[in-house]
């Protein structure tokens, strides 16, 4: 199967797109596409380990779900940063730092690309 590239902007308590992105990632997964979710600005905010909360199913959990699944989690290094998001070890298990240099590549070596913004 082909490469999925979702680009995610949205912050996840605002909108509902990144609920979407964990059912649409889920399918194309299951389905046995390789996919990866890049996170840019408020987005970033839905890869913050400390938003899995053992108790409630909140979307960085659901994420964390998708990680096991073998879906791939990249934020975007500046707009992390200038959340205050520091450090690797605040992001979810299985998410890493990126670039939107990187985020130009997979666009380009990509099959499909599908972006959810606001």
């Amino acid at each position: 199967m082909g490469h999925l590239l979702i680009i995610l902007f949205s912050s996840p308590m605002q909108f509902q797109n990144t609920d979407t992105v964990y059912k649409f990632a889920k399918a194309a997964v299951e389905e046995g596409h390789e996919v990866t979710v890049f996170c840019d600005l408020d987005a970033v905010y839905s890869l913050k380990a400390s938003q899995v909360l053992p108790d409630q199913k909140t979307p960085a959990k659901k994420l964390v779900e998708l990680t096991n699944k073998g879906v791939h989690f990249l934020a975007c290094s500046e707009s992390a940063r200038l959340r205050g998001i520091h450090s690797r070890k605040a992001l979810i298990e299985g998410a890493i730092e990126s670039s939107l240099g990187e985020l130009a590549l997979l666009m380009d070596q990509s099959d499909r690309v599908v972006a959810f913004s606001i």
